[in-house]
């Protein structure tokens, strides 16, 4: 990764509208990531995943794949390697894998739905600062469905590092969800 792009993209994760979909989410991603090891594709997958992030936006993750290709293209990447990385962030849109190497990816993204309680509270509190323009009710209700639709999956998680966060992961979805 060349200076200006590193520093672009940490330009747009430390933006104030960043709560939660911010550096601090991108550093624990690639920290827990050494686990893997991860290539240097899924590398730029976790660094461009929110790189463009709206909370008003249904194309965040579009968006975000179509900012990797310009600028992993004018970095000289190989076409079939922004690809992946495309095909990566595209993938953390329904959390699905679909591109090799896309579930290690997808486990970091979602580690932290296995955070100890506190944790998990202060990250939904993180999420609610950057959906400040949708009515309470209406954050709980959205909320609410997407703690549902993950606890109706078999399971949440791909890889052995996934795995273990699994339990821990339901017991804070089954617990938000009441809540």
């Amino acid at each position: 990764m060349t200076t200006a792009l590193l520093l672009e993209l940490t330009r747009l994760y430390q933006r104030p509208d960043r709560h939660y979909h911010s550096l601090e989410h991108v550093a624990a991603m690639l920290h827990a990531g050494r686990e893997f090891p991860l290539d240097d594709v899924q590398t730029m997958a976790v660094w461009f995943h929110d790189a463009i992030y709206d909370p008003r936006s249904k194309s965040n993750e579009e968006d975000s794949a179509a900012l990797a290709g310009t600028r992993l293209a004018a970095a000289g990447w190989p076409a079939a390697e922004i690809a992946r990385v495309q095909r990566i962030v595209l993938d953390t849109k329904q959390h699905r894998p679909t591109a090799p190497g896309a579930e290690a990816v997808l486990d970091l993204d979602l580690m932290s739905l296995a955070l100890p309680w506190p944790e998990f509270a202060r990250n939904t509190e993180r999420i609610r600062a950057e959906y400040a323009h949708v009515p309470d009710g209406d954050f709980a209700a959205g909320r609410r469905a997407f703690f549902a639709t993950m606890l109706q999956r078999d399971r949440l998680f791909y890889t052995p590092f996934g795995h273990r966060l699994e339990p821990l992961a339901r017991a804070n979805l089954e617990r938000a969800s009441r809540g």
